[in-house]
């Protein structure tokens, strides 16, 4: 008997559903010499996309690259521009009376004779060498930020960049264009809300009753229903694992501004230190995402718009921010029986680091790589949880770093890094980390979001290791990190030479008139009941 899946079925749209769409079909149908498989996307019409994230990782790059979507095409319909990196404001005090004010980009230097140039660097910090900043000591794409340049050029080929680099996008306008490219492939799209779900005697999904289009039988489902789980914490009551304990961010604010005349488009995220948390401000084409991600434990709503449009003062101007409860946690188990969840119906995590659509593309691609006959084999269903489990929890850490050993004194500060609230795992490396700089040995996981460089990105734009003595110092030669840097310098003004104005090259891909081939004249029409 053939034990192959030959129908999926996801259960909501937005950017976590049509993702999964896409990467299905673009993987398991585009190239293969069997029959494809079927896809059947369920979108209900009355429920709104929260559309929060709009900052992305290297792994929407690079899934968009699997899918070979049109990059220019999709830079321009949704509202996208490139991004780099992330740049942390006001995250700590130091004693000269400054405040932080540091990249964490994406890449990684080389080593020198088998040690990080990190090492280098603490050692001529310690001896009052005045150097630039750690970041910009380390790689090339800050001096690329801080002129406001874009990582490729107009004639490279798609997804061909000068320097490394993901996107800022419109997380509505990617479901939408997504959808477009789903349909081109064959996904079929239904418009209707599912009102009941049937379960076998196994326990699996067997079926679902649809508003309108009644009964739709399930073979495989993937739940894509947001924040109401629908599939995997309802109807298959899978137990949630909350992160509230260590993450005490718990609500946000969302709003979009326009761009100030003749302001730059940056090449980068920003995320601006608060008084209850902290502010995100990401550079569309058109305008500005920004908001305020705070804990409800020290700051009501009021309050927190009263901070948050003081804060964005004459930008702010007229502006009603939305308020959006959030969910901070995990399922205990993202894959159960014949049900898989994907973006907020399996976990969420306060977008600091621009996780959010990480965890939808990872998710699925890690899907495909253990991609189940019907009988849903428990090994791999194990397999992937663990992997899943082990993702959320290092980011979870890597972010419960920033607040472990952030100096602010208002009273979120304090609790954000009291010890009860610091994750085990976060409190041993920072006491390892006092007696040796972070290394690939440290990482306890495979494919890690946040490699050892991350880390250190963080760490050192912190003055982490101000006053450390490390062992490893008499090893490094000055003259070794001297030609380092030299050759630091000659890539970053070979970058420069290369890299245009971001806004100039959007506007050069904005005035491109070619259509991508599935981009129909019209949008996709759903199934009617």
């Amino acid at each position: 008997m053939d034990n192959r899946i030959n129908r999926f079925t996801i259960i909501g749209g937005g950017s976590a559903g049509w993702m999964a769409a896409g990467l299905l079909a673009a993987t398991l149908n585009r190239r293969g010499d069997g029959p494809d498989v079927e896809i059947t996307l369920i979108e209900s019409p009355n429920i709104p996309i929260i559309g929060v994230g709009e900052a992305t990782t290297l792994s929407t790059y690079e899934s968009f690259a699997q899918m070979h979507l049109d990059e220019f095409d999709f830079l321009k319909h949704c509202d996208a521009t490139f991004k780099s990196a992330v740049r942390f404001k006001g995250w700590d005090k130091f004693s000269d009376g400054t405040k932080s004010d540091y990249y964490h980009p994406f890449g990684a230097p080389p080593y020198l004779w088998g040690l990080a140039p990190a090492i280098h660097y603490h050692r001529r910090v310690k001896q009052g060498i005045v150097q630039p900043s750690f970041a910009h000591c380390m790689s090339r794409l800050p001096a690329m930020m801080d002129a406001n340049r874009a990582p490729r050029n107009f004639e490279a080929n798609y997804f061909e960049g000068i320097g490394k680099y993901s996107y800022h996008l419109d997380a509505t306008l990617l479901g939408d264009y997504l959808k477009q490219f789903c349909t081109a492939l064959g996904v079929t799209y239904i418009s209707d809300d599912v009102v009941d779900v049937t379960l076998d005697e196994r326990g699996y999904v067997a079926a679902l009753a649809l508003k309108e289009h009644g009964t739709h039988p399930v073979e495989f489902v993937i739940d894509c229903s947001g924040f109401r789980s629908l599939i995997l914490r309802q109807a298959l009551d899978e137990p949630f694992v909350p992160y509230g304990d260590h993450l005490l961010c718990d609500r946000a604010l969302a709003v979009q501004v326009p761009h100030r005349p003749g302001a730059p488009l940056e090449p980068y995220t920003t995320s601006t230190a608060l008084g209850g948390g902290w502010s995100w401000n990401v550079p569309l084409y058109s305008r500005r995402g920004t908001g305020y991600v705070f804990s409800s434990q020290f700051r009501d709503d009021d309050e927190a718009i009263e901070e948050f449009l003081a804060h964005l003062g004459e930008d702010g101007k007229n502006a009603e921010p939305r308020v959006i409860p959030l969910t901070i946690g995990r399922a205990q188990r993202s894959w159960v029986k014949n049900c898989l969840a994907v973006g907020l119906s399996s976990g969420f995590i306060e977008p600091l680091e621009s996780t959010s659509i990480h965890l939808i593309q990872v998710a699925i691609r890690r899907f495909i790589d253990h991609l189940p006959g019907r009988d849903c084999s428990p090994v791999l269903i194990d397999r992937f949880n663990h992997l899943n489990r082990e993702m959320y929890e290092d980011i979870r850490d890597f972010i419960a770093m920033h607040y472990a050993i952030s100096n602010l004194d208002t009273p979120f500060w304090q609790a954000a890094r009291a010890d009860s609230v610091i994750p085990d795992r976060v409190r041993d490396r920072l006491e390892m980390w006092r007696h040796k700089i972070p290394s690939s040995l440290d990482q306890d996981i495979q494919n890690p979001l946040f490699s050892e460089w991350s880390f250190m990105y963080v760490l050192f734009g912190k003055r982490f290791f101000d006053g450390i003595d490390f062992p490893i110092e008499s090893a490094v030669a000055d003259s070794d990190f001297e030609e380092f840097q030299v050759d630091i310098r000659r890539a970053q003004q070979e970058l420069l030479a290369k890299t245009p104005d971001h806004r100039t090259l959007l506007d050069q891909i904005h005035a491109r008139q070619e259509p991508a081939w599935y981009r129909p004249d019209q949008e996709p029409v759903p199934i009617k009941g």
